[in-house]
């Protein structure tokens, strides 16, 4: 049977984090998912981790050569099942009901995308803000691409909605081929929302917070 979401995470040297990021996909409610650890050639042992689930559990795709965050996200991407799917950093995690909400505000939108609100965590694992005031995501019922492109100005815009982490009905970027961009190292996600965007895909707004961004010295996104 066909699970409603995959969850993508792509891992590199992520030996330290990866248990709770696959703890939080595992844990969702009301939905059937899959998940899938891409192994970047960490150098430590992710991969024994990602291994030590029951294969019926997690997925694992070891990769033969390091190919970056996009290019590892790229690998779990063709290789997903899911309705749905939703990329998750190896070093943070997601709610419980997250997918769930998502699915069913995208769904009602008719739209093929959809975020949501992220709790910021501190290296020393006390909750900080949200990274969105509640009422401004209340606000939006959808994102357009010039709300994203506008929400993205330096010194400019209100709130960076480059930090926002969409999921993606699958079928709509097979049949768009839309992929990240492995030359780049640092704003794939950005530039792959965008991509979807302007192919004309909806991006439904479910204000409530599902993800949860760990802080954490020395990761690439951390650095945006």
């Amino acid at each position: 049977m066909q699970p409603d979401v995959s969850f993508v995470i792509a891992a590199y040297n992520a030996e330290a984090t990866l248990d709770r990021a696959i703890a939080g996909a595992i844990a969702q409610l009301g939905v059937t998912v899959e998940v899938i650890v891409v192994d970047d050639q960490s150098r430590d042992g992710t991969l024994d981790v990602a291994r030590a689930y029951p294969e019926d559990i997690v997925k694992v795709v070891a990769l033969p050569q390091n190919r970056g965050p996009g290019g590892a996200r790229n690998a779990g991407l063709d290789f997903a099942r899911g309705r749905w799917v939703a990329v998750l950093d190896s070093d943070d995690a997601v709610l419980p009901g997250r997918m769930a909400a998502m699915i069913a505000r995208a769904e009602a939108a008719g739209a093929q995308i959809a975020v949501d609100n992220v709790q910021v965590v501190r290296e020393d694992g006390t909750p900080d803000d949200t990274m969105f005031p509640a009422d401004y995501l209340e606000g939006l019922s959808e994102i357009s691409l010039a709300d994203y492109i506008e929400g993205n100005l330096v010194f400019e815009s209100r709130f960076n909605l480059g930090y926002l982490k969409p999921v993606f009905l699958r079928r709509f970027l097979d049949e768009n081929r839309l992929r990240y961009d492995e030359k780049l190292r640092i704003g794939e996600d950005y530039i792959l929302l965008a991509s979807a965007l302007a192919s004309g895909g909806r991006c439904a707004v479910e204000p409530t917070v599902g993800y949860v961004y760990h802080i954490r010295t020395g990761s690439i996104s951390r650095v945006l």
